[in-house]
């Protein structure tokens, strides 16, 4: 078996989308960080925020990380990411 990659989603507690990326990765056992940015406090979601645009300069969410950046990922992009045919 392959080594599991590490996954990080940056995205927002009211977000539909980052809603439907974050029960697709439990869906599939995949462990990872999950970053609310909305419920962080200022200071915090200025600082990561500027971490996200090192990944994505849009600064969209959700923004998926799996040792490559995914913006916007669908369930495709997540597999194929993720190794999971």
């Amino acid at each position: 078996m392959g080594r599991m990659k590490k996954a990080r989603l940056y995205g927002l507690s009211t977000c539909p989308t980052c809603k439907r990326v974050k029960n697709l990765l439990d869906e599939l056992n995949i462990k990872y960080e999950l970053i609310e940015v909305d419920l962080l406090d200022s200071g915090e979601q200025w600082l990561t925020s500027k971490e996200v645009r090192r990944y994505n300069p849009a600064v969209t969410y959700p923004t998926l990380v799996i040792e490559e950046v995914i913006t916007e990922p669908d369930e495709e992009a997540i597999k194929e990411a993720l190794g999971i045919k």
